[in-house]
């Protein structure tokens, strides 16, 4: 394939935001030549980029000229900001070759042109028998929204803003001065503030549990005082009735207490009793052994009179007839026995009352204490 290839890249680049993205591009002519670009799609003005061609040659190709150009449009026009001649002679190349070229592009910056107001005069005269045409063009004034009059005028206004604002500046950096002395005593205020809150915490959180412990002390000692209120009023009816015990056990201790003192006076009369009854008592107990020794000696003569009374028995048998004998003799055993029956008598008394006695009457116990 023979001939001239010119390639021309033109960018146009406007006032842009300042992100950067990538951006491809190819180009395939014929199936012979293939020509691929990378390049971001945003840049921002001032600021420079990379641009990568890459030429593949998918068949056999002549190529008289390669050229690649950049160019910067704005609302001023346009500018070329990168010209390359890559290949400026005829050169063949072969299927599969590749061409890779990486440049570095910097955008110009931006420059505002204002409007201009202009004058032009054309005459067409002859000078020695020959038209001589005369053109030329005055710039008589620049357009502006604002003069520079309105500029002076607005300078001095800024600057008596600006003496006023360096005025309001000072006092206010003498404010921050004031205002950071104040921040720092704040901050030491609030760090001893902060040092005591947490101090207050712990506090406020053992205090708390201590509340608690408290809450359940008030509520173990609150059953407790009910219980104790109830019992306390059972105490006091148990007090009323005891009262009331007391007052009549009291009236019985009096009248016990006169018993007692009138048991006293008897029991001195049984006192004294008791001592006449010992004596006589002592007199009976010589007495009974008298009546003992006497019993004995009766009983002797019992025998002797039992056994004179066979003989006088036999006698009288014998001497029935005699009657005043017998009389006699009835008498006789009539008063023996009577004897005998008195001694027996005697006897049987002294039995009854022989019984074993203190030597002493025991003493009267002591009256009752009264009661409280």
């Amino acid at each position: 394939m023979k001939g001239e290839f010119f390639l021309v890249f033109l960018a146009v680049l406007l006032a842009v935001p300042s992100g950067f993205g990538d951006g491809f591009s190819s180009l395939v002519d014929d199936g012979r030549l293939k020509i691929s670009l990378s390049y971001p799609v945003e840049v921002r003005i001032g600021s420079c980029f990379t641009v990568s061609l890459q030429v593949t040659f998918l068949g056999n190709v002549n190529v008289s000229r390669l050229r690649l150009t950049l160019t910067y449009i704005s609302e001023a026009g346009s500018t070329a900001i990168l010209s390359d001649t890559i290949i400026n002679a005829p050169t063949s190349f072969t299927s599969g070759h590749v061409i890779t070229k990486t440049y570095n592009v910097c955008i110009p910056t931006a420059v505002r042109r204002d409007p201009l107001v202009t004058a032009s005069v054309f005459a067409n005269y002859t000078r020695d028998g020959t038209y001589k045409p005369l053109t030329h063009t005055w710039y008589l004034a620049t357009v502006r929204n604002r003069t520079y009059e309105d500029i002076e005028r607005d300078l001095a206004r800024a600057e008596n803003q600006i003496s006023s604002l360096q005025k309001t500046i000072q006092e206010l950096q003498t404010e921050i001065h004031r205002l950071r002395t104040r921040i720092e005593d704040i901050l030491r205020e609030a760090g001893r503030l902060a040092s005591s809150l947490d101090a207050s915490r712990r506090e406020y959180e053992r205090l708390e549990q201590r509340f608690q412990n408290l809450s359940g002390e008030y509520r173990a000692l609150n059953d407790r005082y009910v219980s104790t209120v109830g019992e306390l009023r059972s105490l006091q009816v148990l007090y009323e009735n005891l009262r009331k015990e007391n007052a009549a056990l009291m009236e019985n201790y009096r009248v016990l207490l006169n018993d007692y003192r009138d048991l006293t006076r008897e029991f001195n009369m049984l006192q004294s009793s008791y001592n006449q009854l010992k004596t006589i008592h002592e007199n009976l107990s010589n007495r009974h052994e008298a009546a003992k020794q006497q019993i004995g000696y009766l009983q002797s003569q019992l025998d002797q009179t039992n056994k004179e009374l066979g003989d006088l028995r036999l006698r009288y048998s014998l001497l029935g007839e005699e009657n005043t004998f017998h009389r006699n003799l009835m008498f006789a055993e009539a008063f023996i026995l009577l004897a005998l029956l008195t001694a027996v008598t005697t006897y049987a008394v002294s039995r009854k009352t022989r019984r074993p006695r203190n030597n002493s009457m025991p003493a009267l116990p002591p009256p009752p204490p009264p009661p409280q």
